[in-house]
C-alpha cells in the first residue's frame, strides 16, 4: 500500500537549506505537520512524498503508483495559501481519501479558529482579528474598534513566540509599535486572558487530537505568560513540576483524557481535521483556554536525548495515526 504525503513551499517561494552532521544539504520546509519522517520505517505501508508550490494549479499529475491515501502535511494557512489551493485541485484529481483536507486547513488562521470554535461548552478562544496595517494609526484604530484591555500583537505566519508582544492599553500600544514593520504585512491582535495560577505559574498543555481523541504531548510551566521551550530550564529547577508532567502523561488516557473527550470531539468536528494540536491552559474544572489549534505543530519530532518522558506519548500518537491511515485506505 502506498501513502502519499504532500507538503508545500511557502508563498514567498523560499526554502531553508542546512548542512547536516555529514556535510550534506538538507532542505527544511516550514508550514508542515512533518508526519512523513515518522512513518518512513512503517511496515504497514510505503511512504511516498510530493511537494507542491506556485500559483498555477491546472496541471495534471501521474505517478507510477496509485496512492491508497493522501496525507496532506501542508498546515500553515497564513504562509502556504498557494500550496493549499494547489493541493485542493491535486486531491480532487487523485480521487482517493485525504487526511487533513486542504480545504479545512485553509480555515485554521487564528481569527477563523476563534470564530469556528465559539460557543463550545468548556472552551474559550480569545477574540482575534487579522488585519493589514499600513501606518501606526491603522493599528491603533483596530485596537480601539475591537478591544479595550490587554491584547497580544503578532505578525501573521510567525511561530514560537516570534514578534509576539503583550500590550496592556492604548497608551502602551503607541509606545510599542516602533518594534513592528508596519508596511502592509498581516498582523493578528488577540484579547489577552491572564491564566496565572495561585502559585504564580503559567501552565500550557499541548493536546494532540487524532480523529477527535485527545493525547497529551506535553505540559510546560513557567513564570512568564509566554510559555515555550524556554520553560524547560525553569521546570528543571523544580522537580515537583517535572513530576506533575510525568504523572499527567502516565495517567492521561485513564483520567484527564476522557474528561476532555467531548470538547476535543466537538473541536475536531468544527475544524474538520483528522490530526492537529491544541495549545491551551486548563483550569481546575478542565475548562480549556485555547491559544491556538491547528495542524502546524511539531508533534512527532523528539529532539531530546533518549530515553525521555515524551517517547511514550509520541509513540501512542504515531500508532493512532497509523491506524487512521490504514482505515482510510479501506474506504
Amino acid at each position: 500500500m502506498d501513502v502519499l504525503f504532500v507538503s508545500g513551499i511557502a508563498d514567498d517561494n523560499q526554502v531553508k537549506a542546512v548542512l547536516d552532521d555529514k556535510g550534506q544539504f538538507q532542505y527544511l520546509l516550514n508550514g508542515s505537520s512533518s508526519v512523513a519522517p515518522s512513518m518512513e520505517k512503517s511496515r504497514e505501508f510505503r511512504t511516498r512524498r510530493f511537494i507542491l508550490a506556485g500559483a498555477n494549479g491546472r496541471q495534471r499529475y501521474a505517478f507510477p503508483f496509485k496512492p491508497a491515501v493522501i496525507f496532506n502535511e501542508i498546515s500553515d494557512a497564513d504562509t502556504h495559501g498557494q500550496a493549499l489551493s494547489r493541493c485542493i485541485a491535486f486531491c480532487k484529481q487523485q480521487g482517493v481519501p485525504v487526511i487533513n483536507p486542504p480545504e479545512a486547513i485553509k480555515n485554521t488562521r487564528r481569527d477563523q479558529v476563534a470564530d469556528i470554535l465559539a460557543n463550545i461548552e468548556g472552551v474559550t478562544v480569545p477574540k482575534t482579528i487579522r488585519f493589514i496595517p499600513h501606518t501606526p494609526e491603522d493599528v491603533k484604530a483596530h485596537y480601539e474598534a475591537h478591544f479595550c484591555g490587554p491584547v497580544l500583537l503578532r505578525e501573521a505566519g510567525l511561530h514560537g513566540g516570534k514578534s509576539l508582544t503583550r500590550i496592556e492599553n492604548a497608551e502602551q500600544l503607541e509606545q510599542t509599535l516602533y518594534r513592528f514593520a508596519i508596511d502592509g504585512r498581516p498582523y493578528y491582535m488577540s484579547a489577552f486572558k491572564d491564566y496565572k495560577d495561585e502559585q504564580g505559574h503559567y501552565r500550557k498543555y499541548r493536546i494532540v487530537v487524532v480523529e477527535g481523541v485527545p493525547h497529551l504531548r506535553h505540559m510546560m510551566v513557567d513564570q512568564h505568560w509566554m510559555v515555550h521551550r524556554t520553560a524547560r530550564p525553569f521546570m528543571a529547577k523544580h522537580a515537583e513540576l517535572l513530576n506533575q508532567e510525568r504523572a499527567l502523561i502516565n495517567t492521561f488516557h485513564k483520567d484527564l483524557g476522557p474528561r476532555l473527550g467531548q470538547q476535543t470531539e466537538q473541536i475536531a468536528e468544527r475544524l474538520k481535521l483528522d490530526y492537529f494540536g491544541i495549545d491551551c491552559h486548563l483550569d481546575k474544572n478542565d475548562n480549556m483556554l485555547i491559544f491556538e489549534a491547528n495542524a502546524n505543530m511539531n508533534i512527532l519530532i523528539n529532539s531530546e536525548p533518549t530515553p525521555n518522558l515524551w517517547e511514550s506519548p509520541i509513540a501512542a500518537i504515531r500508532e493512532h495515526l497509523k491506524g487512521v491511515i490504514q482505515a482510510r485506505s479501506q474506504v
